[in-house]
């Protein structure tokens, strides 16, 4: 038991050291005006990755992949035809999203000559949480170490309760850097570092989410045409 309990903190803190995360977070730090909602982004990527753990751990993973493929195999149409009509929403979605933040950049610019700043977009704590849980999903593709803790935590055979404390330990792990960084962003706030860093920031990072939804649009678009049928 300690050997686990020292291989899952090992292996959770080299997992946490996850760059993307780091440089996402702090993309929408400078993005939100109230900068305890960025908890709600830390808790998305927390909970989608505890869930998926525990999903993966007991196979329910397994049973949705075969579901979805008994669905395709049946409905090839019907599942072909859905993702090609939401990769055309997202491309279009985006493709506005796009122009009303041009439209938002060009506001803000002539607000600024006037000393006067707004954040170009302000994210919801709904919005926040849904964009770690896309975030953690799209990264559990390479999840390797976290692969290999489940792998390795089955071995033991151990019952629920101490199942979800080990699974529980090692997300908060991988959360814990994030936290680190929120603090520390927060005590830095307001410094001469800190605005430069937002400023920068700010006109990245209002073009992230349009860009993420043309993107998801091209590949559920490229999913739905290169069916077999």
């Amino acid at each position: 038991m300690w050997l686990l309990l020292g291989t899952t903190l090992t292996i959770s803190f080299f997992d946490s050291l996850n760059p993307s995360a780091i440089a996402q977070q702090m993309l929408l730090q400078a993005m939100v005006k109230n900068k305890r909602h960025i908890l709600f982004f830390i808790l998305g990527i927390g909970l989608a990755n505890f869930i998926m753990g525990l999903a993966i751990y007991y196979g329910i993973a397994s049973l949705i992949s075969l579901l979805l493929s008994h669905l395709t195999k049946t409905y090839p149409i019907y599942v072909y035809g859905t993702a090609t009509g939401a990769g055309i929403f997202c491309i279009l979605a985006g493709i506005r999203l796009i122009i009303k933040t041009k439209i938002s950049s060009s506001a803000n610019d002539a607000l600024k000559q006037q000393e006067t700043v707004k954040t170009p977009m302000c994210l919801s704590p709904v919005s926040l949480f849904i964009m770690g849980v896309a975030f953690c999903f799209v990264e559990l593709t390479s999840a390797f170490p976290y692969f290999g803790f489940i792998a390795l935590l089955a071995q033991y055979k151990l019952i629920i309760p101490v199942t979800l404390i080990f699974m529980l330990m090692y997300n908060f792990m991988y959360v814990f850097p994030l936290i680190l960084l929120y603090n520390g962003y927060n005590k830095l706030q307001g410094t001469k570092m800190i605005k430069k860093l937002e400023l920068i920031l700010e006109k990245i990072s209002s073009y992230i989410i349009p860009v993420v939804i043309v993107l998801v649009g091209i590949v559920l678009i490229y999913y739905g045409v290169s069916s077999p049928l």
